[in-house]
């Protein structure tokens, strides 16, 4: 019966229209049912009560109620108060006696069930934006780190997380604490990964940031297991991220491990925080980028090529990183190469994506009225085209949309070069779908459509005049 109602979590198929006093009322009485599966069902109804009825009176009341079943019940009744307070986090300012609810779920910290002390450091770990500051909260959630009981330390953990979250307070406060649990050599990997990632979000600012990025990466040597030098990799990213100051040399350690690294899983992690760190492009060193043009080259693995490739894509969104690649003795020149030889590669996504970002490069020379060639790149871009038509094989409608993108932004840059050109290709190709339809038909229709945005379009889009005539011909039978 409950394996049941948990598929059916805020559904409200089947239930009569209600006013919030009667359907409190009702979620009452079986919360004050003898029987466990009742009380449960009572439990997993609230989050739709609150979303139907976001009222304050309510809710507080809701949540007092619901606090007193955690405070007197089992720990499967509290399990399922738990899931209540962090799918209703939205709902927790209207929360009326903070104090009381507090108390109330405080009070299983006490008991002598490491399991029901751990489930209350999660409670309060979930409604932390409403107690960020209560030092007693602090206290317990540091008692609970202490523990012996392995249950009640990964609540804590999850609890210094939370709270580190809203409070920069206790965030420095419990800088320190983490940080030698995390150096202890008896503290188990798997554990160790975990309070790896507690440590990304309790650096305390910029200046404090120094000192933590600094731990973490004396933790990469000292403690090189998989997991704990993945959890690393995240924090640092995490952190470098959020200060921006450090951006540059995380950029650099990061393509030192995605480079020299021989485990797949941490390159994997290497390059999905470089991803991250492209969104500031403007801060990567120019052989940084070199670094990563050497990094795809070598690459044995696709899905890491791939990934090298992503983190291009996020770069060329960079005017400066534009500019860079496209002087041909700068150091970012690699980048353009490797793109090039990479448009013509059989994978049909690699190809495409490739193809994405030199369009981008080309795109901003014509913008910027730089020197530019982008003859190769409309030869492997046709090439593309034909090559995906095989209607047949879904997975070769993404690269094709990719392909046609590209063919529009480079027919908008220039017109007089591109637009001709690629509403040919694009006729040919929709004359050769004939009648049937499909989902490559409707990308090569919706090419040509946007091309008709382009300057002197109706000149341009000639070629492709009578395969459109003919597509829409077979639309209409």
């Amino acid at each position: 019966m409950i394996g049941v109602r948990l598929n059916t979590f805020n559904d409200s198929s089947g239930e009569p229209e209600q006013d919030a006093n009667s359907a409190l009322t009702e979620l009452d009485k079986g919360l004050r049912s003898g029987k466990v599966g009742e009380q449960c069902e009572a439990i997993v109804r609230f989050p739709r009560l609150f979303e139907k009825y976001p009222f304050p009176i309510l809710i507080n009341s809701s949540f007092l109620k619901l606090a007193d079943v955690f405070r007197m019940g089992n720990n499967f009744l509290r399990l399922w108060v738990l899931r209540v307070c962090q799918q209703s986090e939205k709902h927790l300012d209207k929360i009326l006696n903070v104090d009381e609810f507090l108390r109330r779920v405080f009070s299983v910290l006490h008991c002598n069930d490491p399991v029901a002390r751990a489930l209350a450091l999660r409670t309060l770990g979930a409604v932390a934006g409403i107690i960020p500051e209560r030092q007693n909260v602090h206290h317990a959630i540091r008692r609970g780190l202490d523990s012996h009981d392995n249950v009640e330390v990964d609540a804590a953990i999850y609890a210094t997380t939370r709270f580190a979250e809203h409070s920069n307070t206790f965030a420095v406060a419990m800088c320190n604490k983490l940080w030698d649990m995390v150096d202890c050599e008896s503290t188990a990997a798997e554990r160790r990964a975990k309070l790896v990632r507690a440590l990304r979000t309790v650096h305390g600012g910029a200046v404090r940031a120094q000192g933590v990025l600094k731990l973490l990466r004396s933790l990469l040597e000292r403690f090189p297991s998989s997991s704990s030098v993945r959890a690393a990799i995240v924090a640092l990213t995490h952190i470098a991220a959020d200060t921006v100051v450090h951006v540059p040399d995380q950029v650099e350690l990061l393509l030192s491990i995605a480079m020299n690294d021989a485990r797949s899983t941490v390159r994997r992690a290497a390059l999905l925080g470089l991803r991250k760190l492209a969104e500031h492009a403007a801060l990567w060193p120019a052989d940084c980028v070199e670094k990563l043009v050497r990094a795809a080259t070598d690459s044995q693995e696709m899905e890491h090529t791939m990934l090298c490739l992503q983190v291009m894509q996020k770069l060329v969104a960079c005017p400066a990183v534009c500019a860079a690649a496209a002087n041909p003795t700068g150091g970012c020149a690699a980048l353009r190469r490797y793109c090039s030889e990479a448009t013509l590669s059989v994978d049909l996504t690699r190809a495409a994506t490739a193809a994405d970002v030199l369009t981008r490069l080309v795109v901003h020379c014509y913008e910027e009225c730089l020197p530019v060639e982008g003859g190769d790149l409309m030869l492997a871009l046709e090439t593309l085209v034909i090559a995906t038509g095989d209607s047949n094989n879904q997975s070769n409608i993404k690269p094709l949309r990719v392909a046609l993108r590209c063919l529009v932004q480079l027919s908008r840059a220039e017109a007089t070069v591109y637009a001709s050109r690629t509403a040919n290709v694009v006729g040919t190709q929709l004359q050769a779908c004939g009648s049937s339809g499909g989902p490559r038909m409707v990308a090569l229709l919706e090419a040509l459509a946007a091309l008709g945005g382009a300057p002197h379009a109706p000149a341009h889009l000639q070629p492709a005049m009578p395969a459109l005539q003919h597509a829409l011909h077979h639309l209409h039978r």
